[in-house]
């Protein structure tokens, strides 16, 4: 057989050892380095598990989808009248409030440029939005 390190350290794994602190201090710093590695390797592994499902997952509900498009297309239909109606009313809130500040138009920066009391001059102006 090969001469192999493993070999050796078993022969001396039931020996018993003389209590030194060093050997103490070093071998719980290579019990917590362990541990930190197989934490790493552990969620590496899982990472790349759950990014397979997850790829499996999207491409059964791809498959879904194109199977079931007949049920969703009403729903995207009324999503999108929604979403029409959300905007229409966004624009009439917008135009409201836009008339009753006085700017009229109810595009932005209706406010513009207003004088600025103590800016430290006459005739100073400062945008305000």
């Amino acid at each position: 057989m090969v001469v192999d390190a493993t070999f050796d350290f078993e022969k001396r794994r039931n020996r018993p050892v003389k209590y030194d602190r060093e050997l103490v201090g070093k071998t719980i710093q290579a019990m917590h380095k362990l541990r930190s590695i197989q934490s790493r390797r552990e969620e590496v592994f899982y990472q790349t598990r759950m990014r397979e499902a997850k790829m499996k997952e999207k491409a059964a509900l791809q498959v879904e989808v194109r199977e079931s498009i007949e049920l969703l297309a009403p729903a995207a239909a009324s999503r999108e009248k929604a979403l029409l109606n959300v905007r229409e009313k966004v624009k009439e809130r917008h135009a409201v409030r836009a008339a009753a500040r006085g700017g009229g138009d109810g595009k932005k920066g209706a406010r513009g440029r207003r004088e600025v009391p103590g800016a430290g001059g006459e005739g100073e102006s400062m945008d305000v939005n």
